[in-house]
C-alpha cells in the first residue's frame, strides 16, 4: 500500500510536466551553485592547507658541531609526526648551495678549510587541526636539541593557514542551511500548487473515509522525487563544469587542480535534498489541508 501511494505521487508529479520541469530546474540550479562553493572550499583545503599550508623550520647548528651527533639528530627528525619534507645540508653542501645562488662560476675553494657555515636542516610539517599548539611545541623541541644554535620559522604562515581552515569550516554550515531553505521553498510551493489543483479530489477521498496519510503520502513522495531528480541534475552539471575547469589553474606558478567532490559528499547531497524536499512537501500538504 505505501509503495503504491508513493508511485501514485510520482505519477501525479509527471502529469504536470511544465511545473515538474520548473521545480527540477530550480532545485538543480540551487544544488549547482552550492556545489560551486563546495568545490572552491575543497580546492582551498586540498591545495592550500594540505600542500601550501605548512610550517617550515630552519635549524642551524653551532659551527664545529659533532657530525655524528648531528647525524643522529637528523635520523630522529625523520620520525617526527606530521613531517612532510626534510632537507639536510652539511657545511660543505651549504657552501655549494651558497656558491650556486651567488654565481656558479664563483670560486669559494679558499673557504673549504675554514668553512663558516654550520650544519643546517629545513623541516616542513603539515598543519594538524587537532593540535593547534603543534608549532610552538615543535619549536621548543628543536631549540632544546644539543648543539643547535638557532631555529627559525614563520608564525604568520601558521596563522594564515589556520585562519583559512577556520573560515572554510564556518562557511559550510550557513551555506548548507541557505541551500536547504531554497530547496524547501521551491518544492514546498510546488506541492501547494499540486494540492490546490487536487483539492476536489482530496475532499472526495476524505468523504469516503481516506485517512490523512493516504492523502499526504503521494504529495510527500512526489516532493522527494523532485528533490532527488533536481539534485542529480545539479550535480551532473557540476561534474561537467569541474571536468572543464579542472586544470585551468594547474599551471605555474599556481599549480592548483580542481578535484570533484568525494563520493560520500555527492551521496550525502542527494539524500539531503531528497529529505529536505520530502519534509517541505509534508509541511506544505499539512498547511494546505487546514
Amino acid at each position: 500500500m505505501p509503495g503504491r501511494l508513493c508511485w501514485q505521487g510520482i505519477r501525479d508529479v509527471l502529469r504536470q510536466p511544465w511545473s515538474c520541469l520548473g521545480t527540477v530546474a530550480a532545485v538543480a540550479v540551487t544544488v549547482y551553485l552550492g556545489g560551486i562553493f563546495a568545490l572552491a572550499l575543497q580546492a582551498l583545503d586540498t591545495e592550500f592547507l594540505s600542500d601550501r599550508g605548512r610550517i617550515q623550520f630552519q635549524v642551524y647548528w653551532r659551527v664545529g658541531a659533532d657530525p655524528e651527533l648531528v647525524g643522529r639528530q637528523w635520523d630522529w627528525m625523520r620520525a617526527l609526526p606530521y613531517l612532510s619534507d626534510l632537507r639536510t645540508f652539511t657545511p660543505g653542501q651549504a657552501l655549494e648551495v651558497m656558491r650556486q645562488s651567488l654565481n656558479p662560476k664563483t670560486d669559494l675553494g679558499w673557504l673549504r678549510g675554514k668553512n663558516p657555515l654550520p650544519y643546517t636542516a629545513l623541516l616542513a610539517f603539515r598543519l594538524s587541526p587537532a593540535d593547534p599548539d603543534f608549532a610552538k611545541a615543535m619549536l621548543d623541541r628543536l631549540e632544546s636539541m644539543e648543539g643547535v644554535d638557532t631555529v627559525r620559522f614563520s608564525p604568520p604562515q601558521v596563522e594564515l593557514a589556520r585562519t583559512l581552515g577556520l573560515l572554510s569550516r564556518r562557511v559550510v554550515w550557513p551555506l548548507a542551511a541557505v541551500l536547504a531553505f531554497l530547496v524547501a521553498l521551491v518544492v514546498g510551493n510546488t506541492v501547494r500548487l499540486s494540492f490546490a489543483r487536487r483539492r476536489d479530489e482530496v475532499e472526495i477521498m476524505r468523504l469516503v473515509g481516506a485517512n490523512e496519510w493516504t492523502i499526504r503520502l503521494p504529495l510527500v513522495s512526489g516532493a522527494a522525487f523532485l528533490g532527488t531528480v533536481g539534485s542529480l541534475a545539479g550535480l551532473g552539471l557540476l561534474r561537467l563544469t569541474q571536468s572543464t575547469l579542472a586544470d585551468v589553474l594547474n599551471v605555474p606558478p599556481l599549480w592548483v587542480h580542481l578535484p570533484f567532490l568525494p563520493l560520500e559528499t555527492v551521496i550525502g547531497g542527494v539524500v539531503a535534498a531528497m529529505l529536505v524536499a520530502a519534509g517541505a512537501g509534508l509541511l506544505a500538504a499539512r498547511g494546505s489541508a487546514r
